[in-house]
C-alpha cells in the first residue's frame, strides 16, 4: 500500500485497523455518484441479471428478473473465518440429530417422520459420513457493518436439502463487480476485493470428497429434481454447465428417469456416480405413491451416493428446540452450547405442552403464544419460500389465535420462534423509473459443505424476506 493509499485508508477506517467495513464507507460511494450514473448502473444490473438467467417463475408461469442490490455486503477475512467457525458448530450439531433421534424417544415428538419416511431413512448407511455429504444453507440475521457484528448473528432456520442460490449467488457477485467494481476499488483503495467463496466450488468439493470416500472414480453426476414442479427458481441447467466446465459429465434428471442396470445407477446410457438432489424425501414418497418404485434412487441411498444424504432430512425447523432446551444440553460440547445460547433464536414445536420460555421459566406453551403475539412468529416446520409464515406483530389477536389453532389441530406441524430483528439496508433502487434510496429488510444465507462456507443475501420491503415473496439478492464480497 502506498503512503497516499494508507492515508486514505486511515481517513476512512480510522488509524487503527478495523475488523469490519463500516456502513459509512459504502454510503459515501453512493452519496457522491450522480443519480444519472446510479440509474445507468441499476439498468445495467437488471440487463445483466436477465442475460444470465437470474429469474423466478411464479405460480402463473410468469417470469420475472430477480433484482440484485447495487449495494453489496463487504466482509473482512476475519469475519469470514469467524462465521465459518460458528456455522460449522451448528452443522456438526445438526449431524448428531439422527443419533439423538435413535437414542431419546421423547425427541421424536419434536423431530417427526411418517412411517414411509422412516422406511427410507433406514436405507441410509449407518456409518458416520465423513465427509458429511451435504450442501446446505443456514439462514440468519446479521449486521456486518457494525461494531457488534459477532453478537448480531441470530440463526433463523436450517435448510440442508435443495437449497436455492448456488448459481445465483456467484452470478450476482460477478454482475456487481462488472457494474460497480470500479467504484468499490476506489472507496476500498489498497484492498483486494473478490466474491465471497463460490457455493458452486462447495458443491464440486463435496462431490469429489464423497467420491473419494466411496472409492469411486467420479465421471458423471446427476442433478435430480422433481419435474412436476415448474415454478420457482431454475438453477440446475446452469449448475450442470458449471460442473461440465470442470471436466465432469452432468445431467439434469427426474429421479423417476433413473434406472438400475447391472447394479449401477444409470440415466439412459450414462452411468451415474453421484446424485445431487433438489427434492425432499416427501417428494420421493409422493412419486412412489403413484406406483413408480424408485429402485435406482433407493440403491444410491444405500450406497451413500446421494448429496445431501438422507441424514439431512433432520433439518426441520423444530431442531432449534433441541438445541435450546436444557434437557439435551449434555449431548453437545461446551462450545456448541455457547453457540446455541448466543446465536439461536428461542424455538418450540407448537403443541399442548409445558415448555421453558426464552428466560428459562416453565410455561404453558399455547397460553404463552397467545399472550406474547408481538414478540413471536409462527412457521411451518418443513415448508420453504416463506410459505405459511405468520408474524404476530403484523396480524390481529383474532388472526393470531386462529393461526395458533390451525397449528395445534391441523396436519401441518408448526414452530413458534422469537421474532428476529432483521437489519435494514439502504440501497439505491429504480422505482417507477426514478432512483430512490430504499430501506429494505435483509436476511443472510450461509452455504455450507463439510469444510467451508459461502454467503448470499436476500432483501425485501416485505416482512418475510424471500425471493419467492418478491425479494431480491444481495451480493457478498470479501476484502482481503
Amino acid at each position: 500500500m502506498t503512503l497516499a493509499q494508507r492515508k486514505l485508508s486511515d481517513k476512512i477506517y480510522g488509524a487503527k485497523s478495523m475488523d469490519y467495513i463500516p456502513r459509512r464507507v459504502l454510503e459515501s460511494l453512493f452519496a457522491r455518484l450522480p443519480k444519472a450514473a446510479l440509474r445507468d448502473r441499476l439498468c445495467a444490473m437488471r440487463a445483466l441479471a436477465d442475460a444470465h438467467g437470474v429469474r423466478y417463475v411464479d405460480d402463473e408461469g410468469r417470469r420475472r428478473i430477480i433484482d440484485i442490490a447495487l449495494k453489496p455486503w463487504v466482509l473482512t477475512s476475519l469475519q469470514l473465518r469467524t462465521f465459518q467457525r460458528m456455522i460449522h458448530q451448528l452443522v456438526r450439531a445438526l449431524a448428531r440429530l439422527p443419533h439423538l433421534y435413535a437414542t431419546y424417544p421423547a425427541l421424536r415428538q419434536v423431530i417427526s417422520f411418517s412411517s414411509e419416511q422412516e422406511a427410507w431413512l433406514r436405507l441410509r448407511p449407518t456409518t458416520q459420513d465423513t465427509p458429511l455429504a451435504v450442501i446446505g444453507r443456514l439462514d440468519a440475521s446479521v449486521a456486518y457493518d457494525q461494531a457488534g457484528w459477532r453478537s448480531s448473528l441470530k440463526m433463523l432456520e436450517p435448510n440442508a436439502v435443495g437449497v436455492g442460490g448456488i448459481h445465483y449467488a456467484p452470478t450476482a457477485c460477478g454482475i456487481l463487480m462488472e457494474v460497480i467494481g470500479d467504484q468499490l476499488r476506489r472507496v476500498l483503495s489498497g484492498r483486494t476485493i473478490s466474491p465471497s467463496p463460490d457455493p458452486r466450488d462447495l458443491l464440486f468439493e463435496e462431490l469429489q470428497a464423497v467420491a473419494k470416500r466411496l472409492h469411486r472414480r467420479l465421471r458423471a453426476v446427476a442433478l435430480i429434481e422433481n419435474r412436476d414442479y415448474t415454478t420457482g427458481t431454475d438453477e440446475f441447467s446452469s449448475l450442470a454447465e458449471d460442473i461440465e466446465s470442470r471436466g465432469l459429465k452432468a445431467i439434469v434428471a427426474d429421479p423417476r428417469d433413473l434406472r438400475l442396470v447391472r447394479g449401477e445407477v444409470r440415466f439412459g446410457s450414462t452411468r451415474v456416480d453421484l446424485l445431487y438432489r433438489d427434492s425432499e424425501l416427501s417428494e420421493f414418497i409422493e412419486m412412489e405413491s403413484t406406483g413408480r418404485r424408485l429402485s435406482a434412487l433407493r440403491e444410491a441411498v444405500r450406497r451413500g451416493q446421494l448429496i445431501s444424504s438422507l441424514k439431512w432430512e433432520f433439518d426441520q425447523k423444530s431442531a432449534w428446540e433441541i438445541f435450546t432446551d436444557e434437557t439435551y444440553a449434555r449431548c453437545f460440547s461446551p462450545s456448541q452450547r455457547r453457540c446455541f445460547r448466543e446465536h439461536l433464536l428461542w424455538t418450540r414445536l407448537v403443541r399442548e405442552a409445558q415448555v421453558t420460555n426464552p428466560t428459562g421459566c416453565v410455561v404453558d406453551l399455547p397460553r404463552f403464544i397467545r399472550r406474547h403475539k408481538d414478540r413471536l412468529v409462527l412457521k411451518p416446520t418443513s415448508l420453504f419460500g416463506g410459505e405459511g409464515v405468520v408474524i404476530g406483530a403484523g396480524v390481529s389477536q383474532q388472526q393470531w389465535e386462529s393461526q395458533l389453532m390451525r397449528a395445534l389441530n391441523g396436519k401441518q406441524r408448526y414452530v413458534v420462534q422469537t421474532l428476529a430483528q432483521l437489519p435494514r439496508e439502504q440501497t439505491p433502487r429504480l422505482i417507477d423509473g426514478k432512483v430512490q434510496m430504499a430501506s429494505c429488510r435483509a436476511v443472510s444465507g450461509f452455504f455450507f459443505n463439510s469444510s467451508r462456507i459461502g454467503l448470499v443475501g436476500r432483501f425485501s420491503s416485505k416482512p418475510v424476506v424471500n425471493v419467492s415473496q418478491g425479494g431480491g439478492l444481495i451480493g457478498a464480497l470479501w476484502v482481503h
